[in-house]
């Protein structure tokens, strides 16, 4: 389910079409200055709260995490796994099962882990549209926007905007096959510096880890 993050997802496409169809151009100045400022906000740590509903299994989650973000790699932590990404490979390590899958993961994977993914998303094959001035789960002024993806998995991303400096603070993805993702940021710590090795599975700290390769 991890797979399914963020960090990009379900409604039916045909109730999406009507509204989709449009390039929104407040919804662009805003998706443009949320990107911007999380490029100039170099190497990034957040913490996070995901909820995964399930509408065809009847199921909900709801966990806690923390994600490393420098250029397009990232590591994510949470309760059950850790995600590295080094730009290339991936490597998800199950907690319970002591098991490391490696995958080289498709463009689409990647977008709905990483919010700085999901951010290029809007820039080709996409309509978007402004939603208007909204309040967030703290009580801030924010700006909401929806993607349209017009291919792939994922029907729709609204994404609201914190309105003080352009970070954006949560991402609900609709999934095609009934699964959504609301994701809630709750902290951003910018300007880290991350060395390349955090984003890369380190066997030496998982010694009785079983090696799945999927690539």
């Amino acid at each position: 389910m991890i797979k399914k993050i963020v960090i990009a997802a379900v409604l039916c496409v045909g109730f999406l079409m009507p509204v989709a169809a449009q390039k929104d151009a407040k919804a662009k100045e805003l998706l443009d200055k949320s990107s911007a400022a999380l490029a100039q906000a170099g190497d990034i740590s957040a913490y996070f709260t995901l909820h995964v509903k399930d509408e065809i299994n009847r199921t909900n989650q709801v966990f806690d995490g923390t994600i490393l973000m420098k250029g397009n790699k990232f590591q994510i932590d949470t309760p059950d796994r850790n995600i590295y990404f080094d730009g290339k490979t991936q490597w998800i390590y199950q907690k319970s099962y002591k098991e490391v899958n490696i995958t080289q993961p498709a463009g689409e994977e990647i977008q709905a882990l990483n919010p700085k993914s999901i951010f290029a998303v809007y820039k080709k094959n996409c309509n978007y549209k402004y939603m208007g001035t909204k309040t967030d789960i703290k009580m801030r002024k924010v700006q909401e926007v929806s993607i349209f993806p017009q291919k792939g998995e994922i029907a729709q991303i609204t994404v609201q905007i914190n309105d003080a400096d352009y970070f954006p603070v949560s991402f609900h993805i609709f999934y095609k096959n009934k699964i959504e993702n609301i994701i809630h940021i709750n902290k951003y710590q910018t300007k880290q510096n991350f060395s390349d090795s955090q984003f890369v599975f380190d066997g030496k700290q998982y010694p009785d880890a079983e090696v799945i390769d999927l690539r």
